[in-house]
């Protein structure tokens, strides 16, 4: 799962329980001040059902991986010996219940470092400048509803800033997993006493001008500056320039449009982290494409833009793209059986996000796969939340495929 606390929430996820919220009258699951863990315990809670119960099924082969958030590493070590003489593959790591996903993109960690040139501070304010509130969620599901990334937006900022107010960078530092859009942000910064007040005036009409702009997304949005720490080391005036000029110039949100699928994001990039002080340089991105062809060219784009800025860079590919099956017969049968359960029609869809899916085409490109799965909400944040009315529906779908596709 991804492990996302709320602001000023301490939370160690290795050591600390989490505190489960059941509502009856909303028939909704949460976790208190944390991601719930719905993606994917749900769909691991699933399977071991099939297991333990007694449905009519045939043979199954059941494929449990680790690490499918951080880098699919569980699903790399899968072999086509393990696939092989497979048929049909259910993946249960879907988040609506009234839709089957047919296809999904690639995606790849960008890993850009550098090692601090520290320089003494000559300017004797030191100042803490956070912005805060904002939505975040998954950055393949979610990236193409305009939401804030506060790494970028923060970085865009002290580059306005330094236009008007000169400033010693102390350091950068915010989010907290690459696949996940930033909720928070915070510079340190130094900048000489009497231009303190100024100072506040441009942090004013920096969060009205964002509040403008991201009217009816990110209203809890909040830009602050406050007193901070002395720091008697800064960022030597050109790296500091350097790491914001990586920042701000790399591309943030949505890349390209599908021109096959309306409405759907081909490609995109998230900056999800950034840590930036005397200790080290890290900034950590997940660009993602269902084409092979974009995905490589934002991958060069970074390399380019690292170059420009003496920055070391590293891509590593975590995903494959997994297209569509013309010709499956799984499809057709869970729209047939879906209709006969709900009296409706089920989404046909493919989706801007990762799946383990595409690791196994790579292994079996004749395997004819789903992805199925409850309604999960704002997965990858706090906010996370599973739909306790969509399990039933997602199992007794679950069931009549199984039992279907052995007869």
């Amino acid at each position: 799962m991804v492990c996302v606390a709320e602001e000023g929430r301490v939370f160690d996820p290795l050591t600390d329980a989490i505190d489960i919220v059941v509502d009856r009258e909303a028939g909704t699951l949460t976790a208190d001040g944390t991601t719930l863990g719905a993606d994917d315990g749900a769909g691991v809670a699933m399977i071991l059902s099939v297991v333990k119960g007694h449905m009519a099924h045939g043979p199954l082969r059941i494929i449990f991986t680790t690490d499918e958030e951080i880098d699919m590493s569980g699903a790399m070590a899968v072999t086509s010996a393990d696939v092989a003489g497979v048929k049909y593959l259910v993946n249960i790591d879907s988040e609506q219940s009234d839709t089957v996903t047919v296809s999904s993109a690639a995606d790849a960690t960008v890993i850009v470092s550098d090692a601090p040139l520290l320089a003494d501070a000559t300017k004797d304010s030191a100042v803490s400048i956070v912005l805060s509130g904002l939505a975040g969620g998954h950055s393949g599901v979610m990236i193409g509803e305009g939401r804030c990334n506060a790494i970028v937006a923060l970085a865009d900022a002290l580059v306005a800033l330094g236009m008007e107010i000169p400033f010693e960078l102390v350091s950068l530092t915010g989010g907290v997993a690459d696949n996940a859009i930033p909720t928070q942000a915070q510079a340190i910064i130094r900048v000489d006493a009497s231009d303190r007040a100024a100072l506040e005036r441009f942090v004013e009409e920096r969060e009205a001008a964002l509040r403008e702009t991201y009217a009816g997304i990110e209203d809890n949005l909040a830009l602050t500056a406050a007193d901070a720490e002395t720091a008697p080391k800064v960022f030597a005036a050109e790296q500091a320039q350097r790491i914001l000029a990586y920042v701000t110039g790399s591309v943030d949100g949505v890349f390209t449009m599908s021109e096959v699928v309306d409405g759907l994001v081909e490609s995109s990039s998230n900056l999800g982290q950034i840590r930036a002080d005397a200790e080290g340089i890290e900034i950590r991105q997940m660009p993602r494409s269902s084409s092979p062809e974009r995905l490589a060219e934002l991958e060069e784009r970074d390399r380019a833009l690292a170059a420009e800025n003496d920055l070391a860079i590293d891509i590593t590919e975590v995903s494959r793209p997994w297209p569509a099956k013309a010709d499956s017969e799984i499809v057709p049968l869970i729209q047939q059986i879906y209709r006969e359960q709900n009296g409706e029609e089920i989404k046909v869809e493919a989706i801007h996000a990762g799946l383990e899916c595409g690791v196994f085409f790579e292994l079996a490109d004749d395997l004819d796969m789903v992805s199925i799965g409850p309604d999960v909400i704002a997965a990858h944040s706090p906010e996370e939340t599973l739909s306790l009315a969509s399990i039933p529906k997602t199992w007794h779908l679950l069931e009549r495929l199984l039992i279907s596709l052995e007869r």
